[in-house]
């Protein structure tokens, strides 16, 4: 369960230059109020039931709709420049200083209003739908938006689907990028009559903006029998046919099975899911573009996947005759697939790194199969589900299946326990707030429609039952607006984790606490008790829950007839300098709400592997619990309504309700009229209305400094209570502890000695050892090694490796000398070197005695030698010493030298 660590930062509040990216530039005083219904009850606001995704991001940088403007802004390059801002100490300085625009606009023409906003997984292109309509910007880098901070830029746009989106057409649902596109640049659109197109986009083909590559109606599919049918959505121009099934299967939501990871199940990322208004699940397997990127598991597991299966079904010998055409139909498509010549592109302009593009099988046809509607094995508990949105978690990957006869999982990137659960997880977010999870046992798999039309009417598939997990409420239905739509949003680290959002908050869900249980006994083959087993697992599952946000929604309301700000989508991401963020906004009144949270577990663990050299690793608390003094609570700061900057409406106030040949009347003496009436009355009710809201502002800033005050003394509380166990910590006697330490060290403040000596004899060592590396590297010359040094380097290094290998075997014989000494080893050549030298010794002292007899037989005259000839022997042995003298030091200079190059 991550904690929040702090709320909106100084960065993202009044009077940043990040806060300014959320703050409309309208006139409050001169544009008329909408208000929430009308005298006759209708609601005089456009309508729009839908979700609303109005924030999207590429990597730190966020693109916002405000006042129906895209507007850019690096969160990085502002949280930088505020702590700048904020470092100059002058406060006369910080007056004069004038912040400039720190954000873009996107000069991109929408008149319509813009309710969705995604970015492609390359980065390159801006997808932007209204209710109807959809248009595609390509996006500029990164260094292109940070030029000219302030100025508008205008990048290329086109409109998708000229004749496709329009007005006249079914509303736009859903807006997704296909996981296996070839560089993320296949966006699929879902209309709510269940049209699904395919759009390739290519920046330097014009045409494929303007019609879909592929395009299914699932209306016609869900009835089609064969490929030989047409399937595709109805034109403007044509007429719309009866259908059965036209009531009933009103899209709202759709998403794909998974994100094209590695560690997933192969047919995930193929699988399209689309939901109903009323809960109806549908599925299409394999929905592929004509040019496709698989990972680097998903044809060795589908290849694998075969094989076991034809295993099966020679030993079981006969299988149902629907199961049998599948398997055919997937052998064939895949040994299309095996027979084609991949076309390798590089990545993102790296040479050496090239991903595979295969085409897309025609055999045994393109168009899949629907599957569906799946049965919602939910008893009496839900007869209808006002569906807003579907989050799909695919199951994980069989490894062992995959890497059956191989040596090592990593080089298909796996690891060797990839954790998660076997299945298919499936989440439903109703208009009410409320999450169903559900779980599929048996999985959706490749499946296509005949080639031809079969003689004899095909038998209607028995529906897959999906089993109810969890119901949770986030949601009270008094606090539910009108225009409810929640939405879910991805969490960066784990795909078992999500965030929910609605009008009244942002909540965390985490179904890691039983995904681990849930594998072990879908795993386990034992079937006895198995029903008992599972009643206790739905009693005690313990799905975690948390609300992130509180949206305070009273606080920025500016009439009480105005509707209530709905929030976009939250979007969650990960960055060195941001941390864990989450980024949120009102529509209405566009007010920016941010979290950081603690980061998972499990990633400061991974984070900690680096440092593994270290003596003494980072230990984790397992339980919140066992921390010994207690952390600080996260509270939010306090931020003034927008009552106190906004301007009033009373000076436009006569424009707006005085006719214009009564207007010379407001300039001549007040007379009691029904004109001068109606003039204050309509003035009182305007002031009536914004006095009440100033009074509540400030009335909510009273009750900030009451609860301001309870903090303090809560706080001072904390404070007395972490001084009292730091003293009872320094107090703390060894001897009064009647268990003592049980490792036999001290305890107390003792023990907090200990710790913090071990810490500063640990840095000394370290420092030590710094100096020490230092001193070794100002020695270096920094030239490179000769051949004959690195050769002599090698000697040393092989003769290093024998001597700590050598054992004490000096009695042992020794070896042969027929030997070749090539082959022996260094230690037995040093051997053999003592010992001759030992016997040359030996013999020289012997011969030393045998020729000192001889020397005193020596006739005195062979003494007599002249002086000049004595003279130049000793010259010339003079000058040999001082040659030897000078090549012994040049040798041992050079070998001070290899011996400086050996330790490097």
């Amino acid at each position: 369960m991550p904690k929040v660590l702090s709320y909106t930062p100084s960065w993202l509040s009044r009077p940043s230059p990040g806060f300014d990216l959320f703050v409309s530039t309208k006139d409050s005083s001169s544009t008329p109020k909408t208000s929430r219904k009308q005298a006759n009850g209708t609601n005089k606001r456009e309508e729009y039931l839908g979700p609303r995704r109005t924030i999207a991001r590429r990597g730190t940088e966020v693109f916002v709709v405000v006042d129906n403007q895209i507007r850019w802004l690096d969160l990085s390059i502002s949280k930088d420049d505020w702590e700048s801002l904020r470092k100059i100490e002058s406060k006369q300085t910080q007056e004069n200083l004038e912040v400039g625009q720190s954000y873009r606009i996107l000069d991109i023409p929408v008149s319509e209003r813009i309710r969705q906003l995604t970015i492609s997984p390359n980065g390159q292109f801006l997808a932007i739908a209204t209710s109807h309509t959809v248009r595609v910007a390509i996006l500029p880098s990164p260094s292109v938006f940070d030029e000219n901070r302030g100025q508008p830029i205008k990048p290329k746009t086109h409109t998708l689907g000229p004749t496709t989106h329009v007005l006249s057409q079914p509303p736009v649902v859903s807006l997704l990028w296909h996981p296996c596109s070839a560089d993320g640049s296949c966006l699929v659109t879902v209309t709510a009559e269940a049209a699904v197109r395919l759009w390739e986009l290519d920046r330097t083909n014009r045409w494929s903006f303007n019609e879909p590559s592929f395009a299914l109606d699932l209306r016609k599919l869900q009835d089609a029998v064969s490929q030989e049918e047409n399937v595709t959505p109805r034109r403007v121009n044509e007429s719309k046919g009866f259908s059965a099934d036209a009531g009933d299967m009103e899209i709202v939501s759709a998403c794909f099975g998974g994100t094209g990871s590695p560690d997933e199940s192969a047919w995930s990322a193929m699988t399209l899911w689309t939901v109903t208004n009323e809960g109806d699940l549908y599925a299409m397997c394999p929905l592929l573009p004509s040019k496709w990127q698989p990972t680097s598991t998903q044809l060795p597991s589908l290849s694998a996947a075969a094989v076991t299966r034809t295993a099966v079904q020679v030993s079981h010998g006969a299988v149902p005759e629907e199961a049998d055409q599948s398997q055919k139909d997937q052998y064939e498509w895949l040994s299309e697939i095996d027979a084609q010549v991949p076309l390798l592109i590089t990545r993102d302009g790296n040479a050496a790194v090239k991903d595979a593009l295969y085409s897309r099988p025609k055999s045994p046809g393109p168009v899949p199969r629907l599957q569906g509607p799946f049965q919602l094995a939910a008893g009496s508990l839900i007869d209808f589900l006002d569906v807003s949105d579907i989050y799909v978690i695919p199951p994980k990957i069989d490894t062992e299946e995959l890497m059956l006869g191989e040596d090592d999982a990593s080089e298909q990137g796996l690891q060797e326990e990839t954790d998660g659960v076997s299945a298919t997880v499936i989440c439903f977010l109703t208009t009410d707030g409320r999450v169903y999870l559900f779980l599929d046992l048996e999985g959706v798999e490749g499946s296509w429609l005949p080639a031809k039309a079969p003689k004899q009417p095909l038998a209607t598939p028995e529906a897959q039952e999906l089993i109810l997990i969890e119901a949770l409420e986030t949601l009270d239905p008094a606090d539910a607006a009108d225009d409810e739509w929640p939405t879910f949003s991805r969490d960066p680290f784990s795909r078992y984790s999500f965030f929910t959002t609605h009008s009244q908050g942002i909540h965390f869900f985490s179904l890691s606490p039983w995904i681990t249980r849930l594998e072990e006994e879908l795993q386990n083959s034992n079937t006895a008790g198995t029903d008992f087993r599972l009643k206790v697992f739905r009693e005690t599952m313990g799905t975690l829950r948390e609300r992130i946000l509180h949206l305070d929604q009273d606080r920025f309301y500016n009439r009480e007839d105005e509707a209530s700000p709905s929030a976009t989508a939250c979007i969650a991401l990960y960055d060195s300098d941001l941390g864990y963020f989450l980024l949120t906004a009102t529509e209405n009144n566009n007010h920016p709400h941010a979290a950081s949270l603690d980061l998972p577990r499990s990633v400061l663990m991974k984070s900690e592997a680096a440092f593994d050299d270290f003596d003494t690793p980072f230990a984790y608390p397992e339980d919140p619990s066992s921390t010994l003094f207690t952390t600080h609570t996260a509270r939010s700061a306090y931020e003034p309504s927008s009552a106190f900057w906004n301007g009033s409406s009373l000076l436009s106030l006569t424009d707006k309700t005085v006719p214009a040949h009564r207007r010379h009347t407001l300039q001549q003496e007040i007379r009691l009229s029904s004109t001068t009436l109606d003039v204050m009355t309509n003035a009182h009710r305007l002031i009536s209305g914004e006095t009440q809201v100033i009074r509540k502002a400030a009335a909510d800033l009273f009750n900030r400094c009451e609860r301001m005050m309870k903090e303090l003394e809560e706080q001072i509380t904390r404070v007395r209570e972490t001084l009292s166990l730091a003293e009872d910590l320094e107090q703390s006697d060894p001897d009064e502890n009647d268990g003592g330490d049980q490792s036999g060290g001290r305890q107390g403040s003792g023990r907090l000695e200990d710790r913090v000596q071990r810490a500063k004899d640990r840095q000394a060592s370290l420092s030590e050892r710094m100096k020490l590396l230092r001193r070794k590297v100002g020695k270096l010359d920094g030239r490179e090694l000769s051949e004959r040094e690195r050769e002599y380097i090698k000697e040393l290094e092989q003769l290093e490796r024998a001597l700590e290998k050598r054992e004490d075997d000096e009695d042992e014989a020794e070896s042969p000398r027929r030997k070749k000494r090539s082959a022996e080893p260094y230690w037995q050549r040093y051997d053999e070197v003592s010992q001759l030298s030992q016997e040359l010794v030996e013999r020289a002292k012997k011969m030393d005695a045998k020729r000192g007899d001889e020397q005193k037989k020596v006739d005195r005259d062979e003494w007599s030698i002249p002086n000049e000839v004595r003279r130049k022997k000793v010259q010339q042995v003079q000058e040999m010493l001082e040659r030897e003298s000078a090549l012994v030091d040049a040798v041992q200079a050079r070998l001070e030298k290899l011996e400086v190059g050996g330790m490097i």
